[in-house]
């Protein structure tokens, strides 16, 4: 008999998936087997997973939110509906399909279970098998409501899949995937989420090295509201390469939590299994606590003290026994930096001898407890005073040294990037194109050198003991010659762009380039004269707000300036009326306009295409819900413009 779909669907099914990667889920079930309550049975929640959810790097989870419910977690339990459209409570069971791959994340099916009410505005549907649903699609995603459970996945043919693996129609996950099935089979009994992760991806490098494994399964049970019982069983491939120290790096997974006592640890063949119990209570203490932290190195460095003091910005008495503070990564002698202190908190020092104080040297302080640890950090003497003269024509630039600490110049080099070092990705090699290191013993102010081949665009690091952007103390941009104004006209849809040059000489108008979107624009400098001069200004017609505006220099179009041109609005509150008044400005189509409202509690948006019937021009007002002295301020925001183009701040008088 066909199913009837319950007149109800998760208000966002996005959202779903969101939620449920953060870990706030529960499982789904087989709709042709119920548990006591008369929910799908969480034993056979698998069933509407299909064979083509899978990949090669993936993790199946599965969360019973009723016996989640029952823990008094440290962090709370985010609210799984929240945006959904139905009441977190209601919500028993779910389970999702979590894969990666090319360094993408997708979720390729979810199945929710719960007794749970949603709108009724869902087209009917019935499967190639007979299973009515009501259908619902938001946010890319579509889902599925039958009588028992909810699925939702990235298009209706993952849909019909789900059903057709429901009803033994076609092949399902876990017969496809063998070690799933084997993993979910490892821990006997009920639990509140059961986690497996096979694939590359989850292969845990940090823990084991070159060490291939074949799955890891993560189980937890609530024991009592405080206590959890957490088991973690890691199948290798090779049992000839589980070694003591390979099962003390699983172990030290466990490092975060608060644990009851020694985890157990049991190993057989290629499987080893580590069993632990959670004390929430003890967690929730640590997670009240806030660990001392932001070094604060007084500011004016005498080299003639004995001793540098480094204030505690904030934190709760700690004792110092817990603390651990570390120069360029080295443990510190805890005999000098604690300062005599047996705690630390807001406000107290410490200190590091000054003999030891150097240019550029990190310093970290970092608090070990029963939920794992925080560290704070920052850097001494990392910035120095240099002045910088280029000379673009002549490719040159003079670098001379304006600080008054003594620097070793031994130990001082200057870099030359072809662009900005610290753009790139951390793992990614950058090399400067060119070094020097044109100074030796001490350096005092107004100690000078001069570098050649220096070419607009290019990044110069004077760097300490290196050459790479985290040895930097000081640094230049080469920039070609001039700056760039703009100036839009919004209702005429024109674009004016000047050129302010540094000196009175002319330059070739052909070096400079106005871009639109990356398209060079049809009016340019070098269409009007063969040389520019200070304040050359050229129109643009045709040019739509939120376009990508830049002017590039050059055979190699180093950028000199750029604008995203948008309307401008004059706004003011006016207290009488609880509204936001246009006062001045450009006249824009209402329904282009969103207004964000923010208070010292809350934020809301208002579309004032719903509260305006064509344009928005000045004397129109728009209600707003809150009072004057409740509201932060207010920003008006033009659709397809990543910032705001009006803002109001209500007056305190």
């Amino acid at each position: 008999m066909p199913q009837c779909p319950r007149r109800t669907l998760l208000g966002s099914i996005g959202t779903t998936i969101t939620v449920a990667l953060a870990g706030n889920a529960v499982s789904a079930t087989d709709g042709r087997s119920t548990s006591d309550s008369g929910e799908p049975a969480f034993d056979s929640l698998f069933d509407y997973f299909p064979a083509s959810a899978g990949s090669d790097s993936m993790a199946v989870v599965t969360r019973d939110l009723e016996q989640q419910r029952q823990a008094n977690e440290p962090y709370g339990n985010m609210s799984t509906g929240g945006g959904l459209g139905i009441d977190p409570e209601s919500i028993s069971k779910q389970a999702y399909v979590y894969a990666t791959g090319d360094d993408e994340f997708s979720m390729p099916i979810v199945v929710v279970a719960g007794d749970f009410e949603l709108e009724d505005d869902g087209d009917i549907r019935e499967t190639d098998g007979g299973v009515e649903y009501e259908r619902r699609e938001d946010n890319e995603m579509v889902a599925a409501v039958t009588e028992t459970v909810v699925v939702a996945a990235e298009d209706d043919e993952r849909i019909g899949e789900a059903f057709a693996a429901n009803a033994g129609e076609a092949k399902q996950l876990l017969d496809a995937k063998p070690l799933l099935e084997e993993a979910f089979g490892l821990f006997d009994g009920a639990h509140a989420d059961y986690t497996v992760q096979i694939g590359e991806g989850y292969q845990f490098p940090e823990l084991t090295d070159e060490t291939a494994i074949e799955y890891k399964a993560r189980a937890t049970t609530v024991l009592d509201p405080d206590t959890l019982e957490v088991t973690i069983g890691v199948a290798f491939e090779d049992a000839t390469e589980v070694t003591d120290e390979l099962v003390d790096a699983l172990t030290s997974e466990l490092h975060y939590m608060a644990l009851t006592g020694e985890p157990t640890v049991e190993r057989d063949g290629s499987l080893v299994t580590i069993t632990a119990e959670r004390d929430l209570a003890a967690e929730r203490e640590a997670n009240d606590h806030e660990s001392p932290g932001s070094l604060w190195p007084e500011e004016d460095i005498d080299l003639e003290d004995d001793e540098l003091e480094i204030e505690i910005g904030h934190g709760d008495p700690t004792p110092v026994e817990e603390l651990t503070f570390k120069v360029e990564d080295e443990e510190y002698d805890r005999d000098i930096w604690t300062n005599g202190h047996s705690t630390l908190e807001e406000g107290d020092t410490i200190v590091i001898d000054m003999d030891d104080v150097e240019p550029n040297l990190s310093i970290s302080l970092t608090h070990d407890h029963v939920a794992g640890s925080s560290t704070s950090g920052t850097s001494i003497l990392d910035r120095f005073e240099f002045e910088f003269e280029y000379d673009v024509d002549a490719g040159t630039l003079a670098v001379e040294y304006a600080d008054e600490f003594p620097l070793d110049g031994g130990r001082v080099s200057i870099a030359v990037y072809d662009d900005r070092p610290w753009f790139h990705a951390p793992d990614e090699e950058i090399e400067p194109r060119t070094t020097a290191q044109p100074w030796s013993g001490t350096m005092r102010s107004g100690d000078r050198t001069t570098l050649e081949d220096v070419r607009p665009g290019d990044s110069v690091l004077v760097c300490w003991d290196g050459t790479a952007a985290d040895d930097s103390i000081a640094h230049f941009r080469a920039r070609p010659p001039g700056t760039v104004t703009f100036d839009y006209d919004f209702e005429r849809k024109t674009l004016s762009a000047t050129l302010e040059l540094e000196d009175e000489r002319e330059r070739p108008a052909d070096t400079y380039e106005l871009l639109i979107d990356d398209e060079p624009a049809e009016t340019q400098w070098a269409d009007e004269a063969d040389t520019v001069s200070s304040g050359a200004t050229i129109e643009v017609d045709d040019v739509e707000a939120g376009a990508d505006v830049t002017v590039v220099w050059g055979d190699d179009d180093v950028r000199v300036g750029g604008t995203h041109p948008r309307p401008r609005i004059e706004l003011e509150f006016d207290e009488d009326q609880g509204a936001i008044e246009h006062v001045g400005g450009d006249s824009v189509s209402a329904s282009e306009l969103t207004l964000r409202v923010m208070t010292e509690d809350d934020s809301s948006e208002i579309d004032l295409g719903e509260e305006i019937d064509g344009e928005f021009e000045q004397g129109d007002t728009v209600s707003v819900d809150a009072d004057a002295d409740e509201i932060r301020h207010a920003m008006l925001w033009y659709d397809g413009i990543n910032s705001s183009i009006g803002h109001v701040v209500p007056s305190r008088e």
